[in-house]
């Protein structure tokens, strides 16, 4: 080939890639691996979100503290969290490696809790519809926390506890091994669940055994009349050795203060514990103690939790990796859980303004004697 003619096809592939699209092949690399229809799909600031595909082999993604709350935090500044946005970040996963699964868990608070000693009928709507989101979006579990035990009293009645599993088949994924009902007319939440991870990336499938624990209220007199919470270390002494037989990988979903992470870590059979407590994830790296991995999930899930699984040709764990992304409008969204979102928001206002224009009269017994809706 003669110079000229390298120099004038030189020209015009420069011209080529100045032309292309900013979100095009730059992103690939940023992505470190996304796929050329996927990278035209993900902006810089996305990309940098997701991080490289650098062969982990699936991602635990956990968050709590939201509340009853699908939308995102509301601050004017800069605005974060929400539904949209987790299951953005999750399709964007899906682009970057799709031979690694994720699993999703809320490690507590996912409910709105009421003021008042029973669940106010706009609050019922909020909480029914994050059961109806998070059975949609796949989540694996969510962990009771004391502020739920509210909600819970309504949805564990045993008198119309199939219609309810009907109609929320997610009431099966709350787990608590110490919340334990006080009156024979009420279920106890799930103890645990057990999620089979498989993907290309793993040498063989993984049974990732989940469960929870709560701190108690510590408000003197705030306990209702429908559960009791034990000691959590003493319920898990209970619970980890049956999950521990059926399961590869143990998680222990801890809400409550550091004392309380503590003595989880001390029981023998856990591999991973997730805190919440409402304060914000303190540190944003996993940490050891007592020889046992821990995060920290971030309130109101604005930083949503991305533990990044990698295993060796043995299938033993090699490492894990944590990484903390803000939820905010640098994530793209798709229609459906947008639309999730404001259908959820319409019911609850709607509630709102009907709680309003006849305000309901109080009932006389706790919080179980409240008469649940039809959903």
């Amino acid at each position: 080939m003669k110079p000229d003619t390298r120099k004038m096809l030189a020209t015009a592939l420069a011209l080529l890639t100045a032309l292309l699209p900013a979100t095009g092949c730059q992103n690939g690399s940023a992505a470190g691996g996304v796929d050329k229809a996927a990278a035209t799909a993900i902006s810089p600031e996305f990309a940098a979100r997701l991080g490289q595909d650098d062969g982990f082999a699936f991602s635990l993604l956990f968050g709590a503290d939201v509340q009853g709350n699908l939308k995102d935090c509301g601050c004017p500044k800069h605005p974060q969290g929400g539904l949209a946005w987790r299951m953005g970040y999750v399709d964007g996963l899906k682009k970057l490696a799709p031979d690694a699964p994720t699993l999703q868990i809320d490690a507590g608070r996912m409910f709105a809790n009421s003021v008042g000693g029973y669940v106010q009928p706009y609050d019922r709507i909020r909480n029914e519809w994050m059961l109806r989101a998070y059975g949609e979006a796949g989540f694996a579990a969510a962990n009771v926390s004391y502020f739920d035990a509210q909600m819970l009293a309504e949805l564990l009645h045993k008198s119309d506890a199939s219609d309810k599993r009907q109609s929320f088949p997610f009431l099966a994924r709350l787990v608590s091994a110490n919340v334990r009902p006080a009156k024979p007319d009420l279920s106890a939440p799930t103890p645990y669940v057990i999620e089979t991870v498989a993907g290309k990336r793993l040498p063989k499938p993984v049974r990732v055994g989940i469960t929870g624990v709560t701190m108690a209220n510590p408000n003197p007199g705030a306990e209702t009349l429908n559960f009791t919470i034990e000691d959590p270390a003493e319920a898990l002494k209970r619970v980890l050795p049956e999950l521990r037989a059926k399961s590869d990988f143990v998680i222990v979903m801890s809400y409550g203060p550091e004392a309380q992470t503590d003595k989880v870590t001390k029981v023998p059979g856990v591999d991973l514990v997730v805190v919440a407590n409402n304060l914000g994830a303190m540190i944003l790296q996993v940490q050891k103690v007592n020889d046992v991995s821990v995060v920290q999930a971030f309130s109101q899930t604005k930083l949503l939790g991305d533990l990044r699984f990698y295993y060796a040709p043995d299938g033993t764990i090699s490492q894990m990796r944590l990484s903390m992304p803000s939820l905010d409008k640098d994530i793209p969204t798709d229609r459906r859980w947008e639309q999730m979102v404001a259908d959820a928001q319409k019911a609850i206002d709607d509630a709102v303004k009907a709680t309003v224009d006849t305000p309901p009269a109080e009932p006389a017994g706790p919080v179980s004697a409240a008469p649940p809706s039809k959903p």
